[in-house]
């Protein structure tokens, strides 16, 4: 039997804010959207006993280097690359 009925779709659809007023399109989405939940059905029948629970499927730890305490950048050597500068900062276009 169907999980997803004419009246879930609508429902769903109005939480996502989508206008659902023509029952034939609403009737086309409940079968889409039925099938789809079927289809999430089948991991169901997986054996999962033997799997660890992860919460990502790549095992990654922290990649960033370590921090290294060094001597800040001087003025002159922050700005020595800059397009332009004014009064010892640098110069960019008006945004607003």
């Amino acid at each position: 039997m169907s999980e997803i009925n004419i009246d879930t779709v609508k429902h769903v659809a109005n939480l996502a804010r989508i206008e659902m007023t023509d029952d034939k399109a609403a009737m086309a989405f409940t079968k889409e959207l039925d099938e789809i939940v079927n289809y999430a059905h089948l991991l169901d029948d997986l054996d999962l006993s033997s799997t660890e629970p992860m919460f990502h499927a790549l095992d990654l730890n922290n990649v960033l280097r370590e921090d290294e305490v060094a001597e800040p950048l001087t003025q002159e050597e922050a700005l020595k690359n800059a397009k332009t500068t004014k009064d010892g900062y640098f110069k960019v276009p008006k945004m607003l």
